[in-house]
């Protein structure tokens, strides 16, 4: 191995222990009634830049926005037969926020009668509790004030203790705190009420990523992705998993998948210019490292990487040389 090469390779562990976390939305629509409100188009605005985005509700009624530079943003909804849904959100210093929105019929659709001998199981959330989660969120993402938010999903599931979405805020906030063992079971009592739902699991293999229990974080993002294959963080996060693991080859096609999926992602390409080193394949390497810098110039990674992409360009130009 040449001194340049291993010089490279040693280099690579720098830049994979720094977290490197892109700012997103995230959330759930729902109909008043309680269920998922799927292909609903939803609109992120800059208000403050130049950013214009839509997205989807899948068929959970789930959405999301990734890689987003910090800044303040307004999502909005607008749809026939339901009052417009708006909210401002602030990620210049959160890096993240979740949303739980119920669209409201414009005319209250009639009370269906059930047929005699059944039982109307309603999936609605009572008013109290949604109360309280909505203030949680007006908290975290507009007050910036983490503490507050945590009073309030911790009062809304008092009020309603079968509240997924509540323990799934909850666990993302504590996680941001870096509290890892009260955001894991506050995660844990969210996939043991929604076990379809997705969120819960991915957010688990975060925690689990942070805390270098590597197996662990397997299972949960694993089983996450199996239920949401679409996720681009979760295969980014998994990809990480991998790479931890000393599996890099597992690493690549969830890097790859994360990518295709959302080529905006920048930290897959991180991961995918360090398997780009571990391949010695010093151009490729190059390519996944500029990119990240052009995604995201400023991020928590930026001076890293630049110096990895200095080291990668004096190898090659001495590679060349030697050469001649």
């Amino acid at each position: 191995m040449s001194s340049a090469f291993r010089r490279l390779v040693l280099a690579i562990f720098v830049i994979v222990s720094v977290s490197a976390w892109a700012d997103y939305v995230r959330g759930v629509v729902r109909y008043a009634n309680g269920q998922p409100a799927d292909h609903v188009v939803i609109r992120l605005r800059g208000i403050k830049i130049d950013y214009d985005t839509q997205a989807q509700t899948d068929i959970q009624g789930k959405f999301e926005f990734d890689a987003l530079p910090p800044s303040t943003y307004r999502l909005t909804i607008e749809g026939q037969g339901f009052f417009p849904y708006s909210s401002n959100i602030d990620l210049s210093m959160a890096h993240m926020a979740n949303e739980l929105i119920t669209l409201r019929p414009i005319k209250e659709p009639e009370k269906e009668v059930p047929p005699s001998g059944s039982v109307s199981v309603s999936g609605a959330i009572p008013p109290e509790a949604k109360k309280e989660f909505d203030a949680g969120q007006k908290s975290l993402n507009e007050d910036k004030d983490a503490e507050g938010s945590i009073k309030h999903f911790r009062k809304a599931i008092q009020l309603y203790d079968k509240f997924p979405e509540a323990y799934l805020m909850l666990g993302l906030v504590y996680l941001d705190q870096r509290k890892l063992d009260d955001s894991q079971a506050a995660l844990q009592k969210s996939t043991e009420l929604a076990p379809s739902l997705a969120p819960g699991y991915l957010a688990l293999g975060a925690v689990f990523n942070q805390e270098k229990k590597f197996e662990d974080a397997e299972k949960a993002l694993t089983h996450g992705l199996e239920l949401n294959p679409d996720d681009a963080q979760g295969h980014t996060d998994l990809a990480r998993t991998y790479w931890a693991m000393g599996r890099w080859q597992d690493a690549e096609p969830h890097a790859q998948r994360a990518v295709a999926l959302k080529p905006d992602l920048a930290p897959a390409h991180i991961v995918l210019g360090n398997i780009g080193l571990r391949k010695r394949d010093n151009a490729a390497a190059l390519k996944e490292f500029n990119e990240y810098l052009r995604l995201d110039p400023q991020g928590p990674m930026a001076e890293p990487v630049r110096q990895m992409v200095a080291k990668i360009e004096a190898a090659m130009k001495q590679g060349e040389e030697q050469k001649k």
